[in-house]
């Protein structure tokens, strides 16, 4: 009975992941087909009209979410289970198709879990560029998003739909704020003024003024020690955010801001090294992002991470880009209630270069970046 089940839905579902503005029901199989919740029986049962006109009875743990012509969702947990609050909730959600209010696309972020209104530019097999509500171009890879709901009122489901139906559940409320605030616009460009021509006056010539460029191949021992004392401040704050996204006590969105604090403390490019417990010589590099969140969904109670002993290895040198790296050195440790682990580490370290001028000299300046996190197994 149940391959019959698997196989009539498998009749019944789309050929293609990405859903035109329809109504479309979504199952724990991952199968999505076209049709509607026609309302709620009792606390487990839901009753769905499909696009045939057939009517289907499902329990709440087969059918997962529905998606109405605007693109709005309704994730089926989150029905009441009072039949007559249920019903107004199923109403009041295709009501929303005769009168959609769909001002933005819609991306669904992952890590760390973010609802991004936009308007798409244009999709790639593995991208999609598009305007942030400042008017700012933007690019994401598909595989960094939960699902993309378009203003068109079509969407597309970019992971598995169990993950996703539990991920969105959590975002509805942002979601339906977002997408119906002002449409993000692409701004316009500005014209270009002729200036009014002004008198010229006889005089004698001054020398033109440019900013002169001080190169700098080397930090002097000062500038090594004020940005080395700068770097381990940076990574004793990265401690303190890691202990806020393990922490059991604060909530998703605590943990996620957390988690978008702490990227913003490295290297676009930077990844993080793990290994493993019972084999340490096997190792990992996660992106920071990952790392992160895989960080915030352990099962662990009261932990608490501390950095010890750092010490820099390597001093600053400085890259073909005027940008200078460095290397620290530290222990790691992590505890909870029932397991312990001391790990030593290494951290890369980049002087981010900007320049600034003043009194039309133009120096270098940097920002202190965290870069690659290495785990350094002795031999």
């Amino acid at each position: 009975m149940k391959h019959l089940y698997i196989f009539w839905l498998s009749l019944l579902s789309a050929g293609t992941s990405i859903a035109q503005s329809r109504e479309y029901l979504y199952w724990v199989t991952g199968n999505k087909v076209e049709g509607r919740i026609v309302s709620v029986e009792d606390e487990d049962k839901v009753k769905t009209m499909l696009e045939n006109g057939s009517i289907f009875y499902g329990g709440r743990d087969k059918i997962l979410i529905a998606f109405n012509k605007a693109g709005s969702f309704l994730v089926v947990k989150d029905i009441s289970t009072d039949a007559n609050q249920a019903q107004r909730q199923i109403e009041a959600f295709y009501k929303e198709t005769e009168a959609p209010k769909n001002a933005n696309d819609i991306l669904l972020k992952a890590i760390p879990r973010e609802v991004i209104a936009c308007t798409i530019k244009n999709e790639l097999e593995s991208a999609v560029n598009y305007l942030t509500a400042d008017g700012n171009s933007a690019s994401i890879n598909k595989d960094n998003l939960f699902a993309i709901i378009r203003r068109d009122g079509s969407h597309e489901v970019l992971r598995d739909i169990t993950e996703v139906v539990d991920n969105l559940s959590s975002m509805s409320a942002d979601f339906h704020r977002l997408r119906e605030q002002k449409k993000v616009v692409e701004p316009p460009k500005p014209k270009p003024v002729t200036p009014s021509p002004k008198p010229v006056i006889a005089g004698p010539a001054e020398p033109e003024q440019k900013p002169v460029l001080k190169d700098k191949k080397h930090l002097t021992p000062e500038e090594q020690r004020t940005y080395k004392a700068k770097s381990v401040e940076k990574m004793e704050e990265l401690a303190d955010l890691l202990n806020e996204i393990v922490d059991k006590k604060r909530s998703r969105d605590e943990k996620d801001e957390a988690i978008k604090k702490a990227v913003k403390m490295f290297t676009k490019e930077a990844k993080v090294e793990v290994s493993s417990l019972n084999n340490p010589n096997s190792k990992t590099n996660r992106p920071v992002a990952e790392y992160l969140d895989r960080l915030s969904r352990l099962n662990y109670s009261n932990v608490k991470i501390t950095y010890g002993e750092i010490k820099f290895v390597e001093e600053f040198e400085r890259d073909d880009q005027n940008n200078y790296w460095g290397m620290t050195s530290y222990s790691q440790t992590f505890i909870s209630d029932n397991y312990s682990d001391v790990t030593p580490k290494r951290q890369k370290i980049k002087l981010q270069r900007y320049e600034k001028t003043i009194d039309g000299v133009t120096s270098d300046h940097f920002n202190v970046l965290l870069g690659n996190i290495s785990v350094d197994v002795k031999p």
